[in-house]
């Protein structure tokens, strides 16, 4: 799911340097690898909270409209890249949000109703030498896309929260990525297909994004047509600073332009046949531990994928700013959570609407018994597990007589997320070939470059 749809949150735009590329790098395979900065998105604290705490009073009187400055700079976040498409005069670069969900590359068309404000012009197709439409005949014009009339090949992306979708048609252009200094190379790749939106329906963009950048493991996705091409390996990698370091750029890395992964953890991505996962990257969650003590409520069966309605199973992706869990799990991790913390004598403070958990008392108090949360994942021995710190599970604030600490992990019905927030300072690699995902720790804000 990415929350570019349905995050209604407030962000901070970092603004970074244009595209760095080097599609000239090889590795022994003969496959390029190359690296587009990414372009985060953050939250303020008091936007996270916007979400996690509607306004209200909390169980006991306490009003959290009185909220002062964050103690815990909360880091989740909502990544772009920014790349040129078109040909002619018409060829601008645009920035498009990361999605590991859906199968397309899409954005906003010429006529587009309504038309959502983004950064720079919305692309018109008309003006485009190049631009060509997909027909209903193209092999490539297969399910989830639709046949149509006059010849054309459809798509209708629904996101992740109500309503909320994408209409339009397939085409093809250029796809240009410009260097980052005097005599950095500008590389571009021919006739990419794309999805031409012509209506959106609560597309929430921020005034910036022109649309989405799909990285899924479809074969119409930006990943795999250029593998398809010889243009990169398929893989690909991202390890998100936090947000103190804002004035730095990480990178959305691909193919031979990814560091060596042979100290990582690895497990299957799983349901790769389309017709069950719908391309979307599956891990096998069997468990959860809080601080460190396994949660024995908590069982494998809670994280599985209904094949008949493809509810439920586990998800990466780094356009969901948060981690989701399903219901079942989360209301055992809640409980036990209260538990743990009143048992070091911190008290549980109930918001409502939406029944958001946080506890409230001196900060000196609280922050010293926030636990680790630990996914286990199946398959595997107890070592190859992902440990999210307390930092990144919880958001901080004050109060007029009192501080709280509220979980930045919300329930979903739908399926567990997990979120941007909660992959910080740990490099994911996705090996489509080896159907793997690869993670380690790592000090992220290594792999970055100044933001000039």
């Amino acid at each position: 799911m990415s929350n570019v749809y349905a995050c209604m949150w407030c962000f901070f735009l970092v603004v970074l340097n244009p595209v760095s590329l080097a599609l000239d790098a090889t590795n022994s395979s003969g496959a390029a690898g190359f690296s587009l900065p990414l372009v985060p998105y953050y939250r303020t604290t008091a936007g996270v909270l916007e979400e996690l705490l509607p306004e209200g009073d909390a169980e006991g009187g306490v009003n959290i409209t009185s909220i002062r400055p964050k103690m815990i700079p909360y880091s989740g976040g909502i990544y772009s890249v920014r790349v040129g498409i078109g040909s002619g005069g018409t060829q601008h670069f645009y920035k498009l949000a990361l999605d590991l969900v859906r199968p397309l590359t899409w954005m906003q068309c010429k006529p587009c109703v309504p038309e959502k404000r983004q950064d720079g012009s919305v692309f018109n197709t008309a003006a485009s030498p190049h631009y060509h439409h997909i027909a209903s005949t193209d092999p490539r014009c297969m399910a989830p896309y639709t046949r149509a009339g006059q010849g054309r090949c459809t798509f209708d992306v629904k996101f992740q929260y109500g309503d909320s979708r994408a209409r339009g048609v397939l085409g093809s252009d250029d796809f240009v990525f410009d260097g980052s200094g005097p005599g950095s190379p500008i590389s571009s790749v021919n006739g990419l297909v794309f999805g031409c939106a012509h209506n959106t329906h609560d597309f929430y963009n921020h005034d910036l994004w022109a649309g989405v950048m799909s990285l899924n493991r479809h074969p119409t996705s930006f990943i795999r047509q250029l593998s398809a091409r010889g243009l990169a390996a398929p893989r690909f990698s991202y390890c998100l600073a936090s947000r103190q370091h804002r004035d730095r750029r990480g990178f959305l890395r691909f193919g031979a332009d990814i560091p060596d992964q042979s100290h990582a953890r690895s497990t299957p991505l799983l349901h790769g046949d389309l017709a069950q996962g719908g391309g979307m990257y599956y891990v096998g969650v069997v468990g959860v531990s809080l601080g460190g003590r396994r949660l024995t409520a908590i069982t494998p069966v809670m994280f599985e994928l209904n094949r008949r309605s493809l509810r439920g199973g586990c998800i990466i992706d780094v356009g969901t700013s948060l981690t989701l869990m399903a219901t079942a799990p989360y209301h055992v991790l809640v409980a036990e959570l209260i538990a743990h913390m009143r048992s070091r004598g911190v008290q549980h403070a109930i918001f409502s609407p939406g029944q958001k958990h946080c506890f409230r008392g001196k900060w000196e108090s609280i922050h010293r018994h926030l636990p680790s949360v630990t996914l286990h994942f199946q398959f595997h021995p107890e070592s190859v597990a992902l440990f999210i710190r307390p930092e990144l599970l919880f958001v901080a604030m004050t109060g007029e007589r009192t501080d709280y600490v509220c979980l930045a992990i919300v329930p979903y019905a739908e399926r567990t997320i997990i979120g941007a927030g909660q992959m910080l300072d740990t490099r994911f690699t996705f090996d489509l070939q080896q159907n793997r995902l690869f993670f380690a720790p790592e000090q992220c804000h290594l792999d970055t470059s100044a933001v000039s």
